[in-house]
């Protein structure tokens, strides 16, 4: 990604990013997008479910904008862009609203930042699974991430089967056995 090319190559990649998540979801997607902006910053112990909390909430108060506003932000950050990572935030059949999230240079370790610092930024495109969904493979809510009945349902028995076969594990393993 060159910041000549930021404006199409984003444009491109959420065009693939919307392609990917009508392929792993039923929900209806609209082309209508805004976008919103967040660093990825080091996990300082949270685990993935407390730091996907806490960026949810984050990302709730955020304004979304359009592509030309948020690719102007970008261009004044653009030599400290190491990975930037697109999601689906949130969508309904009127708007989607993406998710670009990008990981600055001045977070990597000094001798990687020196390999590193003259390149262009990655560009990836990413559909955010839900836990349960590697069991089945069938198709989710776009939307898991921001909660609902039917998420909360799919994780208590998610949680369940997981501690079930725990179980099942410990208990061959203290009897001799391997699984």
């Amino acid at each position: 990604m060159t910041k000549e090319n930021l404006h199409s190559d984003l444009a491109e990649a959420t065009d693939k990013l919307l392609g990917m998540a009508r392929e792993h979801s039923w929900n209806t997607i609209s082309n209508n997008c805004l976008y919103i902006i967040s660093e990825i910053k080091d996990s300082n112990g949270n685990n993935f479910f407390e730091q996907r909390k806490i960026r949810k909430k984050v990302n709730h108060d955020k304004e979304p904008k359009r592509l030309d506003t948020v690719v102007t932000a970008l261009e004044g950050i653009y030599e400290n862009l190491y990975d930037v990572n697109l999601y689906v935030f949130k969508s309904t059949s009127k708007q989607t609203v993406v998710e670009i999230q990008f990981y600055p240079k001045s977070s990597l370790e000094k001798d990687y930042l020196e390999k590193v610092k003259d390149n262009d930024p990655m560009l990836h495109c990413k559909v955010a699974i839900p836990p349960y969904s590697n069991e089945d493979k069938s198709k989710f809510d776009i939307n898991w991430e921001l909660g609902g009945l039917r998420h909360e349902w799919k994780m208590f028995w998610w949680r369940k089967r997981t501690k079930r076969e725990l179980n099942k594990r410990k208990t061959v393993a203290n009897n001799g056995y391997k699984a």
